[in-house]
Parts: structure tokens; sequence; C-alpha cells
């Protein structure tokens, strides 16, 4: 089987939304049979208001400092399954962002709070799961303070994901990649992993990783040998040299992967997947900024968060065909 394709699934479709504050809204009980199905990302901000044709109004009370868009209290709950042949792993629900202020329950356990909304965040659910039955996941956004001077957004607005490992595993953003010597002849790829060992006995595991190119050909493979005490953590360095490297470049953007593989008594029992360039960076008084030693000019627009809600193609509350996950 492909843990790399297995260990992290999409948890966007069938979501229920409620606008408004909701009295015991993250208890399993709580009847949300007429609450509106929809898939994240979602944002209430930018839906036209009822009865209108356009999400602005100019009586907003905090005005231009919001947008003329309305932000208050939002309710979001996923119902889901997970198989009785999961159990014994571990999980992890991961949002790429939430705007802003949001709270989060499983199966009506607090499981914690992210103020910022600019921020990707996740929790270890492992221990509010239930197998083989149905789980309940409620988040309360609350935007309801003056944040910026433009629109700013509200809701779950960026994916959500469920991240699934065996108890020994890659921790989540475990993997770091630098470069930190790079030339046309070759370029010297450092990458350190963090490893969580959550079983009840020391482990001795082989880290191997790999860098693939683009028609994912390995260029370069090392292992390490790695302990790691139960219920403690572990880092694990190499150091890979790749020759005659495809320089990552504004005109020319190569880009390689780099599979790490974590092998426990000749099994493996996760495996990620990072995608990277190599490129090096300078800034000089002189000649301002280098990119692989050539100056290049820097030019942007400030366009804030206005741009997000469209960059993927997904209308906000678009009903799109669902599945449990």
């Amino acid at each position: 089987k492909d843990l790399k394709s297995s260990r992290i699934v999409s948890f966007d479709e069938q979501w229920l939304f409620h606008y408004g504050d909701v009295e015991d809204g993250e208890k399993v009980t709580l009847d949300d049979s007429q609450w509106r199905k929809l898939d994240v990302p979602h944002d209430w901000t930018i839906e036209d208001i009822p009865n209108t044709a356009s999400p602005f109004d100019s009586t907003i009370v905090d005005g231009v400092a919001s947008g003329f868009t309305k932000g208050g209290i939002g309710w979001y709950r996923k119902h889901f399954i997970i198989d009785e042949s999961q159990m014994g792993k571990r999980f992890y629900l991961r949002f790429d962002g939430v705007y802003m202020n949001s709270d989060i329950w499983v199966n009506g356990h607090y499981v914690g709070n992210q103020y910022y909304g600019y921020s990707t965040f996740g929790y270890d659910i492992t221990e509010f799961v239930k197998f083989g039955e149905s789980n309940l996941v409620a988040v309360q956004v609350k935007t309801e303070t003056v944040t910026s001077r433009w629109y700013s957004g509200s809701g779950i607005y960026r994916h959500v994901w469920l991240v699934t490992t065996f108890p020994l595993h890659i921790d989540n953003y475990g993997t770091a990649i630098t470069t930190p010597v790079v030339t046309e002849q070759e370029a010297k790829v450092v990458v350190t992993s963090t490893l969580v060992n959550h079983t009840e006995q020391d482990s001795k595991v082989i880290v191997k990783q790999k860098i693939l190119d683009k028609d994912k050909k390995i260029v370069v493979q090392g292992e390490q040998k790695c302990e790691i005490q139960k219920g403690n953590r572990a880092e694990v360095s190499q150091s890979l040299t790749v020759k005659q490297p495809l320089l990552w470049s504004v005109d020319s953007p190569d880009l390689y992967s780099l599979v790490t593989e974590v092998i426990q008594n000749d099994e493996v029992v996760d495996c990620t997947e990072e995608t990277f360039g190599i490129r090096s960076i300078q800034f000089d008084a002189q000649k301002g900024f280098l990119l692989n030693g050539k100056e290049l000019k820097l030019k942007g627009g400030c366009i804030h968060h206005d741009n997000g809600p469209r960059s993927d193609g997904i209308r906000p509350g678009r009903r799109t065909k669902s599945r449990i996950a």
C-alpha cells in the first residue's frame, strides 16, 4: 500500500455551516440536520448579503477597517467515520487557515484555540476519535474585531487535511531542507527529520532519504540508523550531494522531490514526500538581491488577502460531489 497517498487525505467535503452563534454548537447531541451543506474552503464574508447582489454593506460598524464586509460568528460541523482497521494509528487534523479566532472540538472534547487567522495549525486528535462509528468535528469561528484596513474574510477559507500515521512516524512539519552550498557543479542538500515514537518500547529504525528529479528518477540517496526511546523524539540529519543541479530560478523554476522512508524491521512504517528547489540567495549593498549569483529586481503588488478565495478556483460554499473521509 502506498503510505504517501494514504498518509494525508482531504477533509474538505461534507461540512455543515450555520452563520451566527449556537448554544452547545460543539455537542454531539445537537441537531444540525437543517444546517447548510457545503465544502470548504468557504468564506461567508464574500457571500452576497441576503436579498442583495453584493457582499458589501456601507452600514457595517467597522466600515473601511473590514472592507465593508460582515464578520461575526460562524459554526462548522463535520461527521465522519474512521474504519476499525485503523485502530492503533495516530490521527492529526490540520487546518491550512481559519480566519479567525477558531475553537475546535472533537466528539465534544475541547481540542484547542487558534487566534491568528493566517497560520496553518493542527491538533493530534487520536485520544478523541472512535472507530467504526460516527465522529464529529466542530469549529467555532469568531471574526469580531477590527483586524485590518481591507477585506480579510471569515471562516475555514483554506483546505483541511486528516493525517494518519503509525505510532512511530515523522513528526508533523518534521522535515527541514536547506541548501547551504550551491554551485552549477554541485549542491549540498542538508535534510533534518524529526521522528516521534508513540509506541511502548524503544525502537531502532533506518531513515532512508532519496532526492528525485522532475521525472521521478533518483538523483542521490542515503540512509542513517537511529534509535528512539519510547515516548520521545529524535532528530536525524543527512547531507546529500546533487551533481550538476538544475537551479531554481524565476525563468526556470526547476524542482526536486525528497522522499523520506522510516524503516523498522525491514518494513516501511512511514513515508513522506516534500518538494523543494535548489538555489542560492544573497543581498549585496551594491548589487541588491542576487539569485544564484545573478542580480534580480524584485517586483510585486500589495493584494493582501483579497486574492486568496479565488486562488484555487473554488467559489466559497460551492457544493460538489462528496464522500465520507
